[in-house]
């Protein structure tokens, strides 16, 4: 690339500081042009912070111009510093790309040698390829820290990426969690069983696409606690129910072990009613939030009747096998098949509902069009 406004730079070594350490800490405006300059600046940066290794960067970038200086071929050397913003994001990049394309309008700069103190300012490499021709990167950094800063860099970028953050940290959240509960009521051993079961229902929400439905979650509790919605204090009933359940489900477990299934079968027993309360809790929010709004209440009503239909069943097929377990066939069949049949009719119902409110919602939408009509 040859950009020629009269001037004789045909080699730029350019030092970037993309988190704009010389304008926040020395007071310095970029770009600075020069070796006397860059001196200046660096001896501000040094008596600002003396452990900024933006200050190291600066001091070898003006080494390797005078190195480049010294030579024949390249006497047409000069040195640049630019920097971004501080919180290095897309206008770190953006002020970055401004301030080198003021340096290269005034130059004829065919090539250019890039010095970083690390990995973090080597991110806008195909910035400054985009604009000139790079030759040569030359990373500055203490060799004490080398490996700490590109290993903390690392780590904090992963953590910043979206896809990252979004598949591997809740599976962790979860996992400290269960470890929290466990220690905190006294029982270690639960720890083991609570990760599986977080990470069961984790892998089981990745496997139908909804891994982020615990973010959908906490974004409605912030809009229904923002808009004032009552939906909101459901929810908070729907965390004290759902912990209440948890509860009744420890305390109906025996205190001798009578096997894994068996006690699972007990903490079901204890705490399904309360969980079903807990998922009625937002749902039944929800519907008066409509009703106040004037809107109609169409699906959530077999919504309503599945989740109880799911609890009946739930509570039967636990009742059944402790009935089986004491060799009581016949009761444990009966029951069931009454939950079963119960959960049947509770469906039915729902659906019968949800399709009477749909027909009577489209049918005042015909009415109203066949209105508009006429009156047209």
């Amino acid at each position: 690339m040859n950009r020629k406004v009269g001037s004789e730079i045909k080699t730029l070594v350019i030092c970037v500081d993309r988190d704009n350490d010389i304008g926040e800490k020395a007071g310095l405006k970029t770009p600075i042009i020069g070796k006397e300059a860059s001196l200046s600046a660096a001896t501000k940066l040094a008596l600002a912070d003396p452990e900024d290794s933006d200050v190291n960067a600066i001091f070898e970038a003006i080494r390797l111009c005078e190195q480049l200086k010294s030579t024949e071929e390249n006497a047409g050397v000069e040195i640049v510093l630019i920097a971004g913003d501080k919180n290095a994001g897309v206008e770190a990049d953006r002020k970055i790309g401004e301030e080198l394309e003021e340096v290269l309008s005034k130059t004829a700069v065919e090539s250019a040698i890039l010095v970083s103190d690390g990995a973090e300012d080597e991110w806008i490499i195909p910035i400054l390829g985009s604009r000139v021709k790079i030759d040569s990167v030359r990373r500055v950094v203490v060799k004490q820290s080398e490996r700490l800063e590109s290993t903390f860099y690392l780590i904090k970028r992963l953590f910043e990426d979206p896809k990252f953050s979004r598949t591997f940290l809740p599976p962790i959240g979860l996992i400290f969690i269960a470890l929290f509960i466990s220690f905190l009521v006294g029982q270690p051993g639960w720890a083991v069983g609570l990760i599986f079961g977080f990470i069961g229902i984790y892998l089981l929400l990745k496997g139908f696409g909804r891994e982020n439905v615990m973010v959908e979650f906490i974004e409605d509790v912030k809009q229904a606690l923002y808009s004032g919605k009552i939906s909101f204090v459901t929810y908070i009933c729907a965390l004290v129910l759902l912990l209440a359940g948890s509860f009744q489900g420890i305390m109906e477990m025996p205190e001798t072990s009578e096997g894994t299934l068996v006690d699972m079968v007990y903490y079901i027993k204890g705490a399904i009613w309360w969980y079903v309360g807990a998922a009625l809790a937002p749902l039944i929010g929800g519907m008066m939030n409509r009703l106040i709004e004037g809107e109609k209440i169409v699906r959530q009503w077999a919504i309503l009747f599945s989740v109880i239909a799911s609890g009946l069943i739930l509570w039967g097929g636990s009742e059944c096998i402790l009935l089986l377990a004491k060799n009581n066939h016949l009761m444990g069949y009966l029951y069931l098949f009454l939950s079963i049949l119960g959960a049947i009719i509770l469906s039915f119902m729902g659906m019968a509902i949800s399709r009477y409110v749909r027909g009577t919602v489209i049918g005042k939408e015909e009415v109203e069009i066949e209105a508009e009509t006429a009156m047209k």
